[in-house]
């Protein structure tokens, strides 16, 4: 099987999903819920029910934001709302401060 984030990454992930005030979007994000009639909070539902089905949250490198290229960065694919959707997250900032940032929330061509 391809590689996964590894537990603790994966389980910081899910911890920062239960804090929607933890989390912050884009705004091609925003965009991207307003137009699929979406909040923040229906897309961290759908990354605690990802990972507590043991779905693959896969690792990857931020290659076309200049200002976080290289960052590491973490793809899933959820469905909501019977549709298939790519989200793709990092998280920012140090232990006890953490933010999860979406920066990619739509449904998966």
């Amino acid at each position: 099987m391809a590689s996964s984030a590894d537990e603790g990454t994966i389980r910081r992930i899910r911890d920062l999903a239960t804090r929607p005030e933890a989390v912050a979007s884009s705004r091609q994000v925003q965009s991207d819920l307003m137009a699929h009639h979406l909040t923040v909070e229906d897309i961290c539902d759908a990354i605690g029910d990802w990972i507590d089905a043991s779905e693959r949250v896969k690792p990857t490198v931020i290659r076309n934001i200049s200002a976080r290229q290289g960052q590491p960065a973490y793809e899933m694919k959820p469905r909501i709302n019977g549709w298939l959707y790519y989200i793709k997250v990092v998280i920012d900032g140090d232990a006890g401060a953490e933010r999860m940032t979406l920066l990619s929330a739509h449904p998966d061509h």
